[in-house]
């Protein structure tokens, strides 16, 4: 049996009945043919009388075929111009057999479009026996570059037309979700599906096969083109082709999962011999076309492309007929191709795809290509190739950013607007629920913003705007936000909060940087803020409350006079306030003369004798009176003040050391404690050395304390500090040895000379903690080491530690830490052979 194509070639038998069956045939297959073209087309005789079209053309002009065959343009519409269109139709064999136009028609329905009519002479025996026409509507076309808008919703629509199989899945192949409009596709029913392995579901060579194109997403983004075959429930096998992408996300800590498009490939149909006559009547009609077109045979083989093709791709026509997307592309774009084919002759209707590729032109710039395929069937209804259209939308890509732009973030400051705040707290909010975290929200509004407005214009009030934003952004750290929610309003998503104590810092780092000048129009003037903060999950774990009690305190804060910050909570704010007091005044006591050192004794407990003393800070406050370390040295701590404090306690413990050795008796050493951000700020000891020249000490009066934190932090950087100190002539001791992190290696590796029992350890009653302070005791003795035993109260304490070879104390036994004349006073005692007990006043 002959197909249709050798048919047509075959050569006509002379009998009258045959040629009449021959030329049914080749207008049974012109009609099969065309009647699947997207195009209205149309073909005349030569006295204009229509002898056919598809459907196309019969929706556009309002008529069934049965009313149109026969009938001549006059006939249809009465309005049209008849004799303009008899005189083209004309044309076309005086014009080479080929003629277009461009003109209005009014469709069926009322509307005006505008279109390109092509035509072609249909030859006879006798010469030209009529025309055949293709309407190419040009609307589209003309609008996209004035329409943007709807260009992206159609752009967007596409998503709803994609008849694939989506499934997401982790790096471990587990079905996450399940996603089809054919569930009969399924391996198994969703509900089996979820939660198992990709493993579990699929035969061990395809799911090897599967996990491939899982772990390339998984490492560089999309996997293509790897195919797997699977066992329907209904014993069916089919094949399926996976697309598979990394599921974009705003959270960097969020786990990676992928998506993975499973495109069924089973059928394909041959239809190269009638794809390729569709090409010869239609390749008039496409070289006139603006957007890529091209059609391809079910095995992907291109029977016909038109000059945009060739244009954008580089490649000429006789180069690309013939040959398939893998010999003319690199294997993935190729890949990409025949993905999108597939979807098209699946779909069995025209498609619009979401995806975008690339082609560089010529000149190595590249353009964005939006695709849409529709099959092209056989009379049966039968898919025998795929048409393919691809517009430029470059352009459209761009917009599109711009639409983002202006959607989530404000075009003043180019902060995150209210929307994108709105995402990201609640992003913030499920991070922390999910790490056990707090949170915070701050709302700031600017000071008698609406005055500057007024005042000086709107345009200085933006710029006002904008530098605000810009101090914000600096007042808080990298992975907080920073939006504008509106006018003169402010607010900042403050994550992994460890006590309130640190957004009242942030919020006085806002006010302090607001009481800088702003420079608006040439003249400084000066702006503050009023700051409310709402703590999660103290206040609320609901969203919208946060961000309402943050506004409530925001707006207590204006009600106090401005210039200040609010806690939603009362006490929060008492707390923070203080703290930031605490923090004003300290940054001004030295200069004022409110601190000063206490020297707390160290004594032998064998003989009472004092051997030393440790050097401790205090803080004489004029309003407040003396306040204790507890609640000032945490916040030097934090505000970075502690590296100026403890270089006055330097100078100061180290001239009073030269003051107490300076009658050349027994050696009495001063303990000085160092944190550990002085030991990570920069010159150290040249700062050390420069004090000692200054103060006449000699570094063997000194013993440094230092925490055993510092030994586990830069431990090659704080080994050679403390050997640089050990050479100076310093002795190196460990304070509240027991409490931190202890490690025994440490002990051997550093050059420590002295270990200081913790008081936890000797003021407990507890059995274990003696047996402990027994451990370090010998511990110390093997290490060759010094103990001393800090908070000793009692004679017992005293009595037990001396029997298990502790040789030295200090505790309010024996003295409370004194001001330095009474030091130097019980120094004085001490060495005529009182007790520093008995010394004492």
């Amino acid at each position: 049996m002959m197909t249709v194509s050798q048919s047509l070639r075959q050569p006509a038998l002379r009998t009258e009945g045959h040629d009449q069956d021959a030329a049914v045939d080749r207008e049974a297959l012109l009609g099969a043919l065309l009647g699947t073209f997207p195009l209205p087309v149309f073909y005349k005789n030569r006295h204009g009388r229509y002898l056919g079209c598809n459907k196309a053309f019969e929706s556009l002009l309002g008529h069934a075929r049965n009313g149109i065959i026969g009938k001549t343009d006059a006939d249809l519409d009465p309005h049209h111009h008849t004799e303009w269109h008899l005189t083209q139709d004309d044309v076309c064999p005086e014009s080479g057999g080929a003629q277009h136009c461009e003109t209005k028609i009014t469709t069926a329905g009322g509307a005006v479009r505008d279109v390109v009519v092509n035509k072609v002479v249909l030859s006879g025996a006798n010469g030209a026996a009529g025309v055949i026409g293709a309407i190419v509507d040009i609307t589209e076309h003309k609008q996209a570059g004035r329409d943007l808008k709807k260009a992206l919703e159609f752009a967007e629509g596409i998503i709803t037309a994609i008849p694939d199989v989506l499934f997401e899945v982790d790096e471990d192949g587990r079905y996450l979700q399940v996603w089809t409009r054919n569930p009969e596709l399924l391996a198994q029913q969703k509900e089996m599906l979820l939660g198992r392995t990709v493993n579990d579901v699929l035969a061990p060579d395809q799911a090897a096969i599967a996990m491939e194109a899982l772990r390339e997403a998984a490492k560089e983004g999309v996997a293509y083109g790897r195919c797997i075959s699977i066992a329907l429930p209904n014993g069916e096998r089919r094949w399926f082709e996976l697309s598979v992408a990394r599921r974009p996300s705003a959270d960097p800590a969020a786990a990676t999962t992928l998506l993975a498009f499973s495109r069924d490939i089973t059928e394909r149909k041959q239809a190269e011999d009638a794809i390729n006559l569709v090409r010869m009547q239609l390749l008039s009609v496409l070289r006139t076309m603006p957007d890529m077109v091209w059609v391809k045979d079910m095995d992907g083989v291109y029977l016909l492309c038109n000059h945009a093709f060739e244009r954008l791709t580089g490649l000429a026509e006789a180069d690309v007929v013939g040959k398939t997307d893998f010999e003319l592309f690199d294997v993935e774009r190729a890949r990409f191709f025949r993905e999108s084919d597939k979807a098209a002759v699946e779909a069995g209707e025209c498609i619009l795809s979401d995806e975008e590729w690339v082609i560089s032109q010529e000149n190595g710039q590249s353009v964005l290509l939006e695709t849409r395929k529709v099959p092209v069937m056989d009379a049966g209804g039968g898919v025998v190739g795929v048409l393919g259209v691809a517009r430029d939308v470059t352009e459209l890509n761009v917009s599109r950013q711009k639409i983002h732009q202006m959607a989530f973030y404000d075009p003043l400051t180019s902060l995150p607007n209210r929307s994108l705040f709105n995402d990201r707290l609640r992003q913030m909010i499920t991070s922390a629920v999910s790490r056990g975290q707090r949170a915070g929200v701050a709302l700031i509004d600017i000071d008698h913003f609406k005055v500057v407005n007024d005042t000086m214009g709107h345009p200085v009030g933006d710029e006002l705007l904008c530098q605000a934003a810009a101090r914000l952004k600096a007042s808080v750290r990298d992975y907080d936000t920073v939006a504008r929610l509106g006018g003169d309003e402010f607010a900042i998503l403050l994550p992994e909060i460890r006590q309130g104590d640190d957004l009242g810092r942030i919020a006085g780092t806002i006010l302090e940087r607001f009481k800088e000048g702003f420079l608006l129009d040439g003249k400084e003037v000066f702006i503050s803020c009023s700051v409310g903060i709402a703590l999660y999950p103290d206040d609320s774990a609901d969203v919208n409350d946060l961000v309402k009690y943050a506004d409530s305190a925001m707006y207590l804060a204006k009600r106090s006079g401005r210039n200040s910050f609010r806690f939603y909570s009362k006490d929060l704010t008492a707390s923070a306030e203080e703290r930031m007091r605490l923090e004003s005044d300290l940054r001004r006591a030295i200069e004022r003369g409110e601190l000063e050192l206490h020297y707390q004794p160290k004594v032998l407990l064998d003989s009472g004798a004092m051997i030393g003393s440790e050097a401790l800070l205090r803080w004489r406050h004029p309003d407040m009176g003396m306040v204790p370390p507890f609640r000032f040295i945490p916040v030097a701590e934090d505000t970075g003040l502690i590296v100026e404090l403890g270089r006055w306690v330097l100078r100061e413990a180290c001239e009073t050391a030269a003051e107490l050795n300076a009658d050349g008796r027994i050696p009495h050493k001063v303990a000085i404690n160092l944190s550990v951000k002085q030991f990570q700020s920069a010159g150290l000891i040249k700062s050390i050395a420069e004090i000692l020249e200054e103060t006449g000490c000699r570094a063997e009066w000194v013993e440094i304390e230092i925490t055993e934190s510092l030994l586990l932090d830069q431990k090659d950087e704080t080994l050679h500090m403390l050997s640089e100190l050990r050479s100076m002539g310093f002795s190196i001791a460990i304070d509240d040895f027991g409490t931190g992190y202890s490690a025994l290696n440490y002990l051997a590796r550093f050059p420590i000379d002295t270990l200081k029992i913790d008081r936890s350890f000797i003021n407990s009653a507890d059995k274990r903690n003696e047996e402990l302070v027994k451990a370090i005791l010998s511990i110390a003795r093997c290490l060759g080491q010094n103990v001393v035993a800090e908070g000793v109260e009692t004679a017992e304490q005293a009595a037990f530690l001396a029997a298990h070879g502790c040789a030295s104390a200090q505790g309010f036994l024996y003295s409370k830490a004194l001001p330095k004349m009474e030091i130097m006073a019980l120094r004085l005692a001490s060495s005529m052979g009182e007790s520093p007990a008995s010394a004492m006043p």
